[in-house]
C-alpha cells in the first residue's frame, strides 16, 4: 500500500511545523560545521508539500550563505510520486528572489530508493517522515495500530520490518553524504515510558485506540465487511532511541561500513497546539475541527485506500463528533527524536 498525505498537509499539520522548528538549531548547527565549498546540496527527504519548514530552510540557506558567500547551494525537496508535488515546488520556490538565491529542484521518489549520485549532499534533513515502513510486514488482526495493539507477534514483525527499513534509508543516505556531510532526522518516536504521537501515557486518549474503536464499530454496523476491517492498518512503526542509534553502533552495518556516524541525539516533546489553543479560548468546535484534520492528514489513507473515500470521511465525522463531546480528553502529544549523524569516510 503506497503512504500519500491529504492534500493541503502543512495548513492541517501545524504540530509537524513545531517539530520542525524544534530541530532549527541543530539544522544550523550542522550547516555551520560545512567545510569550505564552491557548492552545496541541501535535501528535505519525505517533505510532503513543503510548506511545514519554509522557515527552516530560510534560515538554514541564509545562515550558509553567510558563512560560505562564494558557495552555490541547492536545495531539493523530496517526496513521492503521489505526493502533491506542485505544492512542494511552490514552497520551495519560496527561497528565490533573494540572496542566496538557491537552485530548486523536486525529486518525486521514495527515500527508500536512491535519490542523487552518490557523494553529492553536504546537508540532508528529513522531519516526521521515516516512521512509515516500506511494505507490510503482515496482517495486524485485532487493532489499526501495532504499537497500540497487545499482538505480541505482529509487532515483532512490525519491528523486525521497521528495523529493516531504517537500515536501508541509512545506507542510502550515507551514499549520498559527501565526506564531512550531515544528516538530521527528526523523527516521530517512542520514548522510555512507552509514549508517541498518540499516546501520551494515559493523560488523555489513546488517538490510536480511538481510531480503532471507530473502525471496529464500522465492521459491526456491517458497513465494511471482516476482511476490509482486518486491512485497515496503519503501516507506520515510531522507534526508541536505541532502534534509532542501532545502525550506527553497529560496525557490521552498511551504513557504518560507509562511514556514516552518530554525532548527537536527543529526544524532544511538542504539547499538541490545538490542545493548547483550546485550553486558551475554549472553541471546542475549532479544536474538534482542527485536531480531527491533522489526524486525518497522515492516517486517512490507511482507510480509503481499502474502503473507498466515503467510508474514511465517516471515520473522521464519527472522530470530530468524539473529540467535540469530550474536548478534555483530547490531544496529540508529539514524541520526537532528532539524530545529528556525519558521514567521516
Amino acid at each position: 500500500m503506497a503512504i500519500a498525505m491529504t492534500t493541503g498537509y502543512s495548513a492541517q499539520t501545524e504540530g509537524a511545523r513545531l517539530c520542525i522548528d524544534a530541530a532549527s538549531d541543530w539544522a544550523l548547527t550542522c550547516v555551520e560545521q560545512l567545510t569550505n565549498d564552491c557548492s552545496h546540496v541541501l535535501m528535505d527527504y519525505g517533505a510532503a508539500d513543503g510548506g511545514t519548514a519554509v522557515g527552516l530552510w530560510s534560515q538554514v540557506l541564509d545562515r550558509l550563505h553567510q558563512r560560505q558567500p562564494k558557495a552555490h547551494l541547492t536545495l531539493i525537496g523530496n517526496d513521492l510520486p503521489s505526493n502533491d508535488n506542485v505544492a512542494l515546488a511552490e514552497n520551495i520556490a519560496k527561497q528565490l528572489g533573494r540572496a542566496p538565491n538557491p537552485t530548486v529542484l523536486v525529486s518525486a521518489r521514495s527515500f527508500y530508493e536512491p535519490l542523487v549520485a552518490p557523494e553529492t549532499v553536504s546537508f540532508g534533513f528529513s522531519a516526521t517522515a521515516m516512521h512509515w515502513l516500506s511494505e507490510s510486514p503482515g496482517p495486524l488482526n485485532t487493532h489499526t495500530h501495532v504499537l497500540a495493539s497487545d499482538d505480541k507477534e505482529a509487532l515483532a514483525r512490525f519491528t523486525a520490518q521497521a528495523m529493516k527499513d531504517w537500515a536501508s534509508i541509512l545506507e542510502l543516505r550515507s551514499v549520498e553524504l559527501a565526506v564531512g556531510g550531515r544528516l538530521l532526522t527528526v523523527n516521530l518516536s517512542r520514548d522510555e515510558e512507552g509514549r508517541y504521537l498518540g499516546h501520551n501515557g494515559g493523560v488523555t486518549r489513546n488517538v490510536h485506540d480511538q481510531l480503532h474503536q471507530i473502525w471496529r464499530s464500522l465492521a459491526d454496523e456491517g458497513v465494511i465487511s471482516e476482511e476490509i476491517y482486518r486491512k485497515g492498518t496503519i503501516l507506520n512503526f515510531y522507534k526508541s532511541p536505541d532502534e534509532f542509534m542501532a545502525p550506527l553502533k553497529d560496525k557490521t552495518s552498511a551504513a557504518y561500513l560507509n562511514g556514516l556516524r552518530l554525532v548527537d541525539e536527543r529526544t524532544v516533546y511538542v504539547p499538541c497546539p490545538y490542545r493548547k489553543r483550546w485550553n486558551e479560548d475554549a472553541d471546542t468546535a475549532a479544536f474538534a475541527e482542527g485536531l480531527m484534520a491533522t489526524i486525518r492528514s497522515w492516517s486517512r489513507h490507511s482507510f480509503a485506500s481499502v474502503a473507498g473515500d466515503e467510508t474514511a470521511d465517516l471515520v473522521y465525522e464519527r472522530l470530530k463528533q468524539r473529540i467535540a463531546a469530550s474536548p478534555e480528553e483530547w490531544s496529540l502529544d508529539y514524541v520526537e527524536h532528532h539524530q545529528i549523524m556525519e558521514r567521516v569516510a
